[in-house]
């Protein structure tokens, strides 16, 4: 976001207008994990003296009005002052020198969210740069590291194997009764196998079935194996509605998790 703020001529009130725009914008747009980058010249002076997590001690000057203006500002909305975290020559600090250069402040500054702070790598003033204009060009480097989403791959659930080996005759007996009534397709070895294929599915589910995934910890139940998979579901999708389902499942699993535990526990103690 690009600002100019109004100068010392012009009322607080104006400049508490333009602050308040600001804020709407990142109400609206720069809410949660967005990585809002404010920037340009803000007609204030922080100064050289540290204030909280908020300004740093390598600004350039005496703060003044304005510039507990901007500081308020910051603070309200979680930012931070980056161009005064970082130890510079002065001619690389000051961002406007007055007309025939008998004054240097800086007046130019860079915002960004405190969460991430540690994004930003530098910032300087590029005094040679060639433009025509009494402001120095303020320059910032970032490096961002985008989050990894992992996304969760359902296991395909395995064939009951010792059930299928238990009911073994039985399975074989079923299968060939099925196969003996199905219709051979000359020429279409594709349909014979979909067909032969499907007959097998459906008899090993009907007779067989599944593995139901089981527990590794004694106290975890087929009901919290259920709860987990659902959170799971839903754990990196970016939408309010889910993340609300999301906190809820969290809260439930956690306490159906704790009475567990405590349950067991205090089984184990009575065996004692």
């Amino acid at each position: 976001m690009q600002v100019y703020m109004p100068t010392s001529e012009i009322e607080d009130d104006e400049v508490e207008k333009v602050y308040d725009t600001i804020e709407d914008v990142l109400q609206e747009d720069g809410r949660g994990d967005t990585n809002s980058i404010i920037l340009g010249d803000w007609n204030s002076t922080v100064g050289d003296e540290l204030y909280q997590n908020t300004v740093g001690s390598h600004g350039l000057g005496r703060r003044n009005h304005r510039g507990q203006m901007l500081i308020d500002f910051c603070e309200r909305n979680g930012l931070i002052v980056t161009n005064t975290w970082f130890k510079k020559p002065k001619r690389r600090i000051y961002t406007w020198k007055a007309p025939w250069d008998w004054r240097r402040h800086q007046l130019d500054y860079i915002l960004v969210k405190h969460q991430f702070r540690n994004s930003v790598k530098d910032v300087k003033t590029l005094p040679g740069a060639d433009i025509i204009s009494n402001h120095d060009l303020l320059v910032a480097k970032f490096q961002t590291r985008l989050k990894k989403i992992i996304r969760f791959q359902k296991r395909r659930p395995r064939w009951d194997l010792e059930k299928l080996y238990a009911q073994r005759q039985s399975v074989q007996e079923t299968l060939e009764e099925k196969l003996s009534a199905i219709e051979s397709e000359s020429g279409n070895v594709e349909g014979q196998w979909n067909n032969i294929k499907e007959c097998m599915l459906d008899t090993i589910s009907d007779l067989v079935g599944k593995v139901e995934k089981i527990a590794r910890k004694p106290w975890v139940t087929q009901e919290m194996m259920s709860k987990m998979e659902e959170r799971r579901k839903w754990k990196n999708v970016n939408n309010e509605e889910v993340r609300r389902k999301y906190r809820r499942l969290r809260n439930e699993l956690k306490r159906t998790t704790d009475r567990a535990k405590k349950n067991i526990l205090r089984r184990y103690v009575m065996r004692l």
